[in-house]
């Protein structure tokens, strides 16, 4: 068997339709968001001398149980509000790079009608407490939150239209390695471990810490409802545990995938598989993101890094992508398998189970 492990490169979107797309996404989702920021910051800046001291800042499901001074919901529009977009698009111009796709365009609209939700819910929290001697007088926030949300619904929808559609590139084949050809009877085995990337790690850190503090804060500012958030916090920890490593294993039974703790896993049965090639794969450009994703395009991607991948192509589902370091191996093995298959004549019993042996894949023979 020859290795052959070319530079990687990813087929890169046309330059003009790459600026078009930067700079709708920059429009839509950062500075759009800019705008109804300021819009919020000024309405709340003129009302704040009418509201009582201190302001209601918390509602749960009995009404009002959280207070703060009412310059508190300055700091809470200008900051908080406008730092879940500009996150957002940040991850995405890091991610994508030369890359594009439908996801860039959806996180993008996603940007907008999250500033807008925070917008409506900021303003219209202290436009309902206007003129109120006491906080406790405010009521519910039913109303406020109905129209956030459809304010949410409609910018997401304006912001998808607002951008340009640009098609996501194909990932580019890479050059197949070469595996000899397995005799009937043989069981060859390849095994690799895809390790999520660093960038990934970098992001979903911050997530996670960003969920931490808010946690504690909600924690802190209604007792009674702690269970939610915390329940929150303990299902996106396991989330991020299950899809940061998964092992890879390419045999005479076709493509397993299992995450390190167990689950999620997957596996695709030699004959149900119809073709198979190793790729490049951009995960921001053509899923979304990193973890286990379903594309636009409707492909499932277990995607945790930039760079090579398995491609799986189904006979009855769409097909499949998993980023693994030594994909070409891992593709021209199942490719070995499907050629033996394709040539064993169809009155042949099945071969019987030898001992098996490996090719060398990122942790050498097994």
């Amino acid at each position: 068997m020859t290795d052959l492990t070319p530079p990687h490169h990813v087929a890169a979107v046309p330059i003009a339709d790459l600026r078009r797309a930067r700079r709708g996404l920059l429009l839509v989702g950062l500075l759009a968001p800019v705008v109804l920021t300021a819009i919020a910051v000024t309405l709340i800046a003129v009302w704040l001398p009418q509201l009582p001291d201190p302001a209601a800042t918390h509602w749960g499901v009995h009404g009002v149980n959280g207070f703060g001074a009412p310059v508190t919901y300055v700091w809470l529009a200008a900051g908080v509000r406008l730092g879940i977009p500009v996150l957002i698009v940040g991850g995405i111009l890091a991610g994508m790079r030369d890359q594009w796709g439908g996801a860039a365009r959806l996180l993008g609209a996603v940007a907008l009608g999250l500033s807008g939700f925070s917008a409506v819910t900021s303003a219209g929290s202290v436009a309902i407490q206007r003129g109120l001697a006491r906080a406790t007088d405010a009521g519910g926030i039913g109303g406020v939150l109905v129209a956030a949300v459809i304010v949410l619904a409609v910018l997401v929808a304006a912001g998808w239209l607002a951008q340009p559609h640009v098609r996501p590139t194909p990932g580019a084949p890479l050059q197949p390695a070469h595996v000899a050809s397995i005799s009937a009877g043989e069981r060859v085995v390849w095994m690799s471990t895809a390790m999520m990337s660093r960038v990934a790690m970098v992001l979903i850190s911050i997530a996670i810490v960003l969920v931490v503090g808010i946690t504690a804060v909600m924690v802190v500012q209604a007792s009674e409802g702690a269970w939610i958030p915390v329940l929150t916090l303990l299902l996106i920890g396991l989330a991020f545990a299950s899809s940061a490593s998964f092992r890879v294993r390419v045999g005479p039974d076709g493509l397993s995938v299992r995450s390190q703790i167990g689950v999620p896993r997957t596996h695709v049965p030699l004959a149900e598989i119809s073709a198979v090639r190793a790729v490049e794969c951009s995960p921001f450009g053509e899923f979304g993101g990193f973890g286990w994703r379903i594309g636009l395009d409707g492909r499932t991607g277990i995607v945790l890094r930039r760079g090579p991948a398995i491609e799986v192509s189904r006979r009855d589902r769409r097909p499949l992508v998993v980023t693994v370091d030594g994909a070409e191996v891992g593709a021209a093995l199942l490719q070995a398998y499907l050629d033996r298959e394709a040539a064993r004549p169809a009155s042949a019993p099945p071969a019987s189970a030898p001992p098996e042996r490996g090719v060398p894949g990122e942790e050498g023979r097994s």
